[in-house]
């Protein structure tokens, strides 16, 4: 009776958590288009709605400590040691940083504790220090919003802690930043803002970051336009909510040992809309929380990490992504992949179609946490993929559909690893795909598949031979060479014929013939060929 009652309640208990995963699941955002990614962000344009002729204007020559207590346009010039500038006002102030040095050894250089708008203008070149013993930590800090513009240069030497800080919203509309931080370089709590701009940075911490975690309308990032050249030991750009680049020219550098250190960072969704990207970190080089989506641009990727990382998904259409050095490659729980050219180096998978979160993001202590899921899809509809991986080529925790695109998968030597790897089914239903790696745990496309293919197993191991596919015309199919080892290729390709026969040849010399008779054909024999689920000869390894 006991047994009884206690295998109702398990069979209860395992139809709870059933219902719970699918309402989970079923509260996800659904997106199909990177237009469907949720981005909206709402800027502050106070400022152009401001009048600063009808304020009166005042022209000061610096040379100690001032406070400005009234609204008006401030004509600023010279120089405060050991000193700085306070704004404590209800009205709208504008500053206009005419060369001016400022240094302040106990405090900031520009301390903003009250202000309607404060608006920082710059002309000429700027030089603002901080010292090593303060309470409030950025050598421009500001308790409300601001705004910082100007032809000119603002040179920032931050020896405690930040050195822009807002505890409101941020925005720069121009000018040319070279800042060097103990810790933040740029810092937002409600969000930054960046229409254009020159941005030389370096951070032992981050080099632009927004803060506010409670309200989720806040803490976003937004990027226009603009250079940014960002060496950070943390992270390079992190938005603690959304964050959105349109356009700019982005050189990230992250390294560090004990902390975060990813190029561009998310909490919530990333929509990157062109751009020109060189990132080389020492985690990520891109990672959201949930969402990315990338519609255009130029990137060029290395990482000791992924390369491209989302929990939730992936969608990119058109650009050029070259990831020469990464853990894996591309990573999220669904990826969709559009016109896009795509080069991978990875030491472990190219694509992974995984689910969950990424739990392995310093040093690779082990496999992510995945799980296996109908809802983990990768589709690819067109485009030029090219992946190198040490691991699998493209490993799926769920479903993979390729509806078109040309794609060349140098998989791995060890028989630990596959080419293809993936649960539920691999479909290839038109462009083409020629993947070569060991046959040790070799998996074939499904049979579910609209397009035809063939999987040879070569008695030798193959590499710079010039293996080549030519039917009965002699017009050639495929014409492969590698670098690397390997004995099994697979190929699929719209030009195969149900019942043609075609010829392959290993450096001209004939090694096989064989006809198509089925959506996977087979040359040669492998102990290990699987057609995915469950691979044969050892555990499943995701």
């Amino acid at each position: 009776m006991k047994k009884k009652i206690i295998v109702i309640v398990l069979c209860i208990i395992v139809i709870a958590l059933f219902i719970i995963s699918n309402n989970i699941n079923d509260s996800k955002e659904e997106v199909s288009s990177i237009n469907d990614i949720d981005i909206e962000i709402n800027t502050d344009d106070d400022d152009t709605e401001i009048n600063w002729s009808n304020y009166e204007n005042r022209e000061i020559i610096l040379d100690e400590s001032i406070t400005i207590t009234e609204g008006g346009v401030y004509n600023l010039s010279g120089a405060i040691n050991n000193g700085l500038i306070t704004v404590n006002t209800l009205e709208d102030v504008l500053i206009n940083l005419n060369n001016v040095t400022i240094t302040n050894e106990t405090g900031p250089a520009i301390y903003i504790e009250n202000a309607e708008n404060t608006v920082i203008n710059l002309i000429g070149e700027n030089n603002l220090t901080n010292g090593t013993n303060q309470e409030l930590n950025g050598t421009i800090y500001s308790e409300d919003d601001l705004i910082i513009k100007g032809d000119g240069t603002l040179n920032i030497f931050a020896n405690y802690e930040d050195g822009i800080v807002s505890k409101d919203d941020l925005k720069i509309v121009s000018g040319t930043y070279n800042i060097k931080s103990e810790d933040e370089a740029i810092r937002g709590n409600d969000s930054v803002y960046i229409i254009a701009g020159i941005f030389n940075l370096q951070s032992s911490g981050d080099g632009i970051k927004t803060t506010e975690e409670i309200d989720l309308e806040k803490g976003f990032i937004k990027i226009t336009a603009g250079t940014f050249n960002i060496e950070s030991k943390g992270d390079g750009i992190v938005a603690q909510s959304k964050l959105l680049i349109e356009n700019g020219t982005f050189n990230i550098k992250t390294s560090t040992t004990n902390s975060s250190a990813k190029g561009i960072k998310s909490g919530d969704n990333i929509v990157i809309n062109s751009g020109d990207f060189i990132i080389d970190t020492y985690d990520d080089a891109i990672h959201s929380n949930n969402y990315i989506g990338i519609k255009d641009g130029n990137f060029k990727i290395s990482a000791n990490d992924d390369g491209i990382h989302a929990d939730s998904e992936i969608i990119i259409e058109n650009g050029d992504i070259n990831i020469a050095k990464s853990y894996e490659g591309i990573e999220a729980s669904k990826i969709t992949i559009n016109n896009v050219k795509i080069s991978i180096v990875a030491s472990d998978d190219g694509i992974n179609i995984a689910g969950g979160n990424d739990s392995s993001s310093l040093n690779r202590p082990g496999m992510n946490s995945f799980n296996n899921n109908i809802n983990n899809i990768l589709t690819i509809n067109n485009g030029s993929i090219y992946i190198d991986a040490t691991g699998d080529g493209i490993d799926v925790n769920g479903k993979a559909n390729i509806n078109g695109g040309n794609i060349v998968i140098e998989g791995p030597t060890n028989d630990g690893n596959s080419a293809l790897d993936f649960d539920n089914q691999f479909n290839i239903n038109g462009g083409f795909l020629i993947a070569s790696g060991s046959n040790g745990m070799l998996e074939e496309i499904s049979d579910t598949s609209n397009q035809y293919s063939v999987v040879i197993n070569f008695n030798q191991n193959l590499s710079t031979n010039k293996v080549t596919i030519v039917n009965s015309s002699d017009e050639i199919i495929i014409d492969y060479s590698s670098n690397k080892k390997y004995n099994s290729l697979i190929v699929s390709s719209d030009k195969f014929v149900k019942n043609e026969e075609y010829t392959i040849k290993i450096d001209n010399d004939i090694y096989e013939t064989f006809t198509i008779s089925n959506i996977t054909n087979h040359v040669g024999n492998s102990k290990n060929m699987n057609s995915g689920g469950h691979r044969l000869g050892g555990i499943p390894r995701h």
